[in-house]
């Protein structure tokens, strides 16, 4: 069995979702932690940004992530929904394992740039 789950939004006191992104690297970390525990897991396998927080660096989250990563709390880092510049950035810290991006017969704009970043990445 392989775990994934995500970080990046704001969490309001009991828990619920509200507007807004947050990947400030204290909360990546406080929800890694509420995550490992709410799985009952020691290991978080893929750990996605659900989506990129225009308010933090992405190096930022990048350096986040590879500190849990170091401390063997998450084994992969993802994105969703990532521009090839900012795969660039977050992958130059940490490598980046996964991406999860619209794609399909309708929209094929990953083609032009993503798809090639990733295959040299």
């Amino acid at each position: 069995m392989k775990i994934a789950t995500k970080f990046g939004f704001k969490i309001g006191p009991n828990g619920e979702r509200m507007d807004g992104l947050d990947s400030r690297p204290a909360h990546i970390k406080e929800v890694a932690e509420a995550s490992l525990k709410r799985l009952r897991t020691d290991v978080i396998d893929l750990f996605y940004q659900h989506r990129v927080d225009p308010d933090v660096p992405i190096e930022e989250t990048a350096g986040a992530v590879k500190e849990l990563i170091q401390a063997g709390k998450v084994k992969h880092f993802g994105l969703a929904e990532a521009g090839a510049k900012t795969i660039r950035r977050a992958h130059a810290d940490q490598p980046v394992t996964a991406l999860q991006s619209e794609y399909s017969l309708f929209w094929r704009e990953p083609e032009a740039e993503i798809i090639p970043t990733l295959e040299e990445l």
